[in-house]
This record gives structure tokens, C-alpha cells and sequence, in this order.
């Protein structure tokens, strides 16, 4: 015991005296939150809270452009610009704008739409009542169509274009049913002249709710800081790999290793002492992460980080969380035999259970095989377990396989260096 708490003093002076270490451990994640969650917070807000400025060229003046004039309007998600310094905006202007990013979308109306409409509503009718002749009514039997011309950013994202054609297409087929409907009225009251016309009354039959499913009374709605907070955390936790390994390796050149191991006690003392010392670090980083996600990040105008009942859970996740990282460190700074192989191994290594994880590119947008590539990631067990506190209310009962999986890579690190310390000191 006495020696166990000798090395890990011995550990935290090292640690300490690398000042300019232990800040860029801190520092890193904390910048790393702020520039994400701001960066990805439009992402997550709802429709009503963003803005795109759009570029409308109505050329029709009738019921069809007003529609799609009124309907983007009220959708309150674009800035319809019709003028350019007073002046109404040309279509082989609107193209030349979009096509220089100044806009990102750019919709032409050609004319006379609404009119082909009407054609197509009257050549309907005709069809329908073959033997009468209606007044207003044209005789037409052939249908036309026309071409709204939409002017896309190729920097435009291809979800984005196709949110924006759903809504024109929206707007253009109530206006359709609109149209004949006040057409076919007409018909039925010129066949029935005791029967007037019927106004065309717009309604929702069918309404859409959200609702975030939750095991509890309360709702927690993702956010970026509910997604981001979390993600980063674990990222920046799982980084402690490189410092730790590196406190290995210099050991091991400068002699301290060797005389260590002269001493009475075990390999596994000593290395307890650094994983003991470092899980402090890393837990240290957790809590940072939370401060900021509860107090920095709503002082800068973002979503409070909600944190769910469930504290015991979200500590115990943090601790399994660290001693995964601690032991993928010792495991490497066991391995390597020099300070370039475990930066570059430890980096890259986190940087592929980050990816493979959900941490840049959620889980569900990956293909079939990468997704079940991630459920072999430290990372995405720690994140997921997060994900289960903070948004579904999970408790440790909920988060207990992802804290299960962790440990037991924790064990498997550990085995595989005093494994490979053993063989290593029997040659």
C-alpha cells in the first residue's frame, strides 16, 4: 500500500511540473466544444429559427407566383430577395448570383404558370362532363406543364435542395387542388342550378405531432450542446492516451523503469499508480466539459447542457470512460519502444474509434458494415451511454452494458501490457 500511494505521489509531481501539458489537456477539449457547438447550432435549431436568404424571380404576377411568394414568406426559413438596389431582379441575374455562392438558391416563375394551370384544371373538367358545355370553362383537352427554374449552389447541400423542392412542390399542388375544385364547382352549379357554388375552404385534417420519445414524464430536446458536450468529452478524455504513454516510454529511457523495477513490489503497483493519476486527469476533464456545458456555453447565447437525474450514473460512466482511456495509454506506452510510434499510433487510433464512434458523423447515416464496425469503438460505448443520461433519462441501470463494455476493454488493455511486460523482461 505504501508503495502504491509513493508512486502515485511520484506521479503527480511528474504531471504537475508539465505545466504547458496539462493545460493543452484542458484547454483542448474546452476549445473543441465551443468551436462545434457553435458551429453546428444552426443544425439543431427548429425552422422557424433560421434564415436563408433566397433569390425569387416571379415573372407569372398571378395566383401561382403569389402562392409560392406567400408560402415561403410565412415558412419564415428563407429572406425572399425580389430586388437588387431597387431594382427587379432578372433571371440571368439571379443565375450569375447564386452561381458566385452569393445566394443559395435562386427560384424562377415563369410566365403565364398559373394560366397552364387553369388549362390543365379546365382540360380535367372537359373530360369529366363531356356532353355539357360550362361557362368559364374552356374547351381544352390537352394538358400542358410549365418549368419553375430553380438555380442551385453546388456547395448546396443535397438534403437542404431537396427540403426546398417538397415545399415548392406543396405550394404549387394546393393551389391545383384549389383551382379546380372552385372549377368543378362551377360545373356542378351550372349543371344544378338550385345548387350555388361552394367556396374552396382550406383546412388540415391531418396534423403532424413531434414528440421525443422518453421512458419519463420529461422531454429533453437534442441540441448541439446535448450532442456536442458529450462527444468532445470523450474525445478529449480518450486523448490522455498520448500524455500517459508518453510518461511510459520516458521513464523507460531515462532508467526510472529499471530501477523501479529493482524495488520490492510489482509491475501492476506501478502502473496502478499512473492510471490512478491520470483517471483523476480525465475525470477532471469531464467535470471541466460539464461546467462549461451548464454555465459557458448559455452565457453565449446556446442551449443549458441538461443533465438528467441520474448522477451516480453519469459519474460512474465518466470513471469507466477514463479507465478505458488510461488503459489503451498504458497498453501503447507499454508497447512502443519510442515516443514517435506511440504519438502516431495513440493518435491515429483515437482518431479511428472517434470516426468509427458517431463523434463527427452520426451512427445512422453510416453504411450497414461501418455501423458494425462502431459498436467495436470505446468511444461510441462511452457516447452512447451519455447520450442514454442526458437525453432518454437513462439511469445505471440503462447505461450498465456500455459501462460493462468499457471496463472490460479497460481489463483487455491492461492484460495485453502486463503481458507483453512480462515476455518482454523473461528475453
Amino acid at each position: 500500500m505504501l508503495r502504491l500511494l509513493s508512486s502515485i505521489y511520484k506521479e503527480f509531481l511528474v504531471l504537475i511540473r508539465d505545466r504547458a501539458g496539462l493545460a493543452i489537456l484542458f484547454l483542448m477539449p474546452l476549445v473543441l466544444i465551443l468551436i462545434m457547438t457553435l458551429i453546428q447550432d444552426a443544425t439543431f435549431k427548429t425552422v422557424k429559427e433560421a434564415s436563408i436568404s433566397m433569390i425569387l424571380v416571379n415573372n407569372d404576377h398571378d395566383s401561382l407566383g403569389e402562392a409560392i411568394r406567400k408560402g415561403l414568406i410565412e415558412s419564415e426559413f428563407f429572406q425572399i430577395v425580389e430586388e437588387i438596389d431597387g431594382e427587379k431582379i432578372s433571371e440571368e441575374q439571379a443565375k450569375d448570383a447564386v452561381a458566385k455562392g452569393k445566394y443559395k438558391i435562386g427560384i424562377i416563375i415563369p410566365e403565364r404558370a398559373t394560366e397552364a394551370i387553369r388549362g390543365n384544371v379546365d382540360a380535367l373538367i372537359n373530360k369529366s362532363f363531356k356532353t355539357y358545355s360550362i361557362a368559364g370553362v374552356k374547351k381544352r383537352t390537352k394538358k400542358s406543364s410549365i418549368d419553375i427554374i430553380i438555380y442551385i449552389d453546388p456547395a448546396t447541400s443535397h438534403s437542404f435542395k431537396n427540403s426546398v423542392m417538397s415545399s415548392l412542390k406543396e405550394f404549387t399542388s394546393q393551389l391545383e387542388i384549389k383551382l379546380f375544385f372552385k372549377n368543378f364547382s362551377m360545373a356542378i352549379s351550372e349543371m344544378f342550378p338550385d345548387q350555388k357554388a361552394i367556396e374552396f375552404e382550406s383546412f388540415e385534417t391531418i396534423k403532424y405531432k413531434e414528440v421525443y420519445a422518453s421512458t419519463t414524464n420529461s422531454e429533453i430536446l437534442p441540441n448541439s450542446v446535448q450532442h456536442n458536450v458529450p462527444a468532445w468529452t470523450m474525445f478529449a478524455m480518450f486523448f490522455i492516451v498520448l500524455p500517459l504513454a508518453g510518461n511510459i516510454i520516458k521513464e523507460r529511457d531515462e532508467g526510472s523503469a529499471f530501477r523501479l523495477k529493482t524495488m520490492p513490489g510489482s509491475y501492476v503497483t506501478v502502473m496502478f499508480s499512473k492510471i490512478l493519476v491520470f483517471l483523476g486527469v480525465s475525470f477532471l476533464q469531464f467535470l471541466l466539459m460539464l461546467m462549461v456545458g451548464l454555465y459557458v456555453l448559455p452565457a453565449m447565447g446556446l442551449p443549458q447542457l441538461e443533465i438528467g437525474p441520474h448522477k451516480l450514473a453519469l459519474v460512474i460512466l465518466a470513471l469507466a470512460s477514463g479507465l478505458a482511456a488510461t488503459g489503451l495509454g498504458v497498453a501503447i506506452g507499454t508497447i512502443a519502444t519510442t515516443h514517435e510510434q506511440s504519438s502516431t499510433f495513440g493518435a491515429v487510433s483515437i482518431i479511428i474509434f472517434a470516426a468509427l464512434g458517431g463523434i463527427w458523423v452520426p451512427i445512422y447515416v453510416m453504411p450497414h458494415y461501418m455501423r458494425i464496425l462502431s459498436q467495436f469503438s470505446p468511444l461510441n460505448w462511452g457516447l452512447s451511454g451519455f447520450y442514454n443520461i442526458f437525453l432518454r433519462n437513462g439511469d445505471i441501470l440503462t447505461v450498465l452494458p456500455e459501462i460493462l463494455k468499457l471496463l472490460l476493454f479497460f481489463a483487455v488493455m491492461l492484460m495485453i501490457a502486463i503481458g507483453y511486460n512480462k515476455i518482454h523482461r523473461s528475453k
